[in-house]
């Protein structure tokens, strides 16, 4: 269910760059999908019901790519379409190992597991936010892996949950489950996307700083020194 939903994902998204009616309701779309997630989560889970929620599941999918077209074509136009697809891959890559690693290790070693690492990212957090005060590059790349880390935990813990009501007998509820896990693999490839990009951007503004050598000039500006017949402007802040 978790794939139909990401396809239903990936036909919203195609649909809104055919359909003109579709766009620029990114905020009223918003809301549908908050309203759809509640509604899978209070409609009882009973077999009658299973038909009416997977459609509700699939809707939220098809939204859920609508709204993020705008995010993802912008990053696209700017030269990022090679990072969008890393991070696509690299997020099925991440959520599917951390999948089968809670399914192949014992309950002891999940738990133990899932304890260090919150008590972990629960002290890195603090660090996190502290470092909201005092931004800098290193702090900005931090925060990326810090929810990065996050939602990799986060794979871990709902794939726990249903292991737990499996061995216990209970019954399951695929579209919630297949709700939470569409969830984790939107944070992984979004947290994934920006930490790509911050990356590139980085070591795009330290090659500009060593291959074209700042010069003071008139007006309280500076200008970047010509390079391959061209030349930049900018305000100095």
């Amino acid at each position: 269910m978790l794939a139909s939903t990401l396809a239903a994902s990936m036909l919203g998204y195609y649909a809104t760059g055919q359909i003109y009616m579709l766009r620029n309701h990114s905020l009223l779309f918003a809301v549908g999908i908050l309203g759809l997630a509640l509604a899978i989560f209070f409609i009882p889970a009973t077999p009658q019901n299973l038909p009416k929620r997977r459609v509700l599941l699939w809707t939220l999918g098809g939204l859920v790519g609508s709204v993020v077209r705008p995010s993802i074509r912008m990053r696209m136009l700017y030269g990022d379409a090679d990072l969008v697809f890393m991070a696509a891959g690299m997020s099925v890559a991440l959520f599917a190992s951390f999948s089968v690693g809670t399914m192949m290790s014992s309950r002891s070693q999940v738990i133990y597991a899932i304890g260090s690492a919150s008590m972990a990212l629960s002290a890195i957090g603090w660090i996190c936010l502290a470092s909201l005060f005092y931004p800098s590059a290193a702090a900005i790349s931090m925060n990326l892996v810090y929810g990065l880390a996050v939602a990799c935990l986060y794979v871990v813990v709902h794939t726990h949950k249903v292991l737990e009501k499996a061995v216990r007998g209970e019954e399951l509820d695929p579209v919630v489950h297949a709700l939470r896990f569409f969830g984790d693999m939107g944070d992984l490839f979004f947290t994934l996307l920006d930490l790509f990009q911050n990356d590139r951007r980085s070591r795009e503004r330290s090659e500009d700083d060593q291959g074209r050598p700042r010069h003071a000039n008139r007006g309280g500006r500076r200008r970047y020194a010509p390079a391959a017949g061209t030349s930049f402007e900018f305000n100095r802040c």
